[in-house]
């Protein structure tokens, strides 16, 4: 049986970089949602939107059943809310987590200056501060809610600070 641990934050956010600074502490092996989405095939790279977030779930879930490797732990760095094609915040679907099955959520967050400067430098385009405030802000709260609901471990990894996930694996 593996271990699977969802990992979400905003774009920008440093979800990446924590997951391999874990991967290289541990026996986890880190994969994306956007990887195994092929990311590209479902968003346009200069907008972030997602036209139709149910069929992105759906081929994530598919996709996760074929990558997944018995006996492998697996950190799964993605998103609780994604912008949809109006450019507005929705949640994935409670569905989509469920059958994720994860053994603990965790959510990374830090300032919204930091991840506006990393977006712009990275997307070479602006974003707007409150937008992507709301969107963290949304996805704390929504992985909150996922954890009590699927009545599993919640923990946030505050401004890089993953110590604390690692003690707890």
């Amino acid at each position: 049986m593996n271990s699977l641990i969802f990992i979400g934050g905003i774009h920008g956010v440093g979800k990446g970089t924590i997951c391999d600074k874990i991967c290289e502490q541990t026996d986890f092996v880190h994969i994306t949602a956007s990887e195994i989405l092929r990311w590209d095939e479902i968003s346009k790279p200069d907008n972030k939107k997602v036209e139709n977030i149910q069929n992105t779930q759906d081929r994530l879930i598919a996709g996760l059943d074929k990558a997944l490797k018995k006996n492998e732990n697996y950190l799964l760095d993605g998103h609780f809310c994604l912008f949809n094609s109006e450019g507005q915040v929705e949640k994935v679907p409670m569905e989509t987590f469920e059958k994720i099955a994860p053994k603990l959520i965790a959510i990374v967050t830090t300032k919204i200056d930091l991840i506006k400067k990393r977006l712009e430098k990275r997307d070479n385009k602006g974003y707007d501060f409150d937008l992507l405030e709301t969107m963290q802000t949304s996805e704390k709260e929504y992985a909150q809610q996922i954890s009590s609901k699927l009545n599993v471990p919640f923990i946030e990894i505050k401004d890089g600070n993953y110590q604390s996930l690692i003690e707890m694996l």
